[in-house]
């Protein structure tokens, strides 16, 4: 994974909500490891991409 998690975003229970219905849409399809996806996910939110749609099309690219 590249670079570090910036740790001055702060995840509000929407937020956590928001990335666990991706994790949950995305996790079925790719034999990884979910704290993998876990950290990525959270990762891409921390990095601006905060709409649902498009976090799981950036995760869904991720795997390919």
């Amino acid at each position: 994974m590249r670079g570090r998690i910036p740790s001055d975003v702060p995840l509000r229970p929407d937020d956590l909500a928001l990335l666990e219905r991706v994790f949950a849409q995305v996790i079925p399809e790719h034999d990884t490891h979910p704290d993998e996806l876990a950290m990525l996910l959270v990762r891409l939110f921390q990095d601006g991409i905060r709409d649902e749609q498009a976090l799981l099309a950036a995760a869904e690219r991720w795997f390919r």
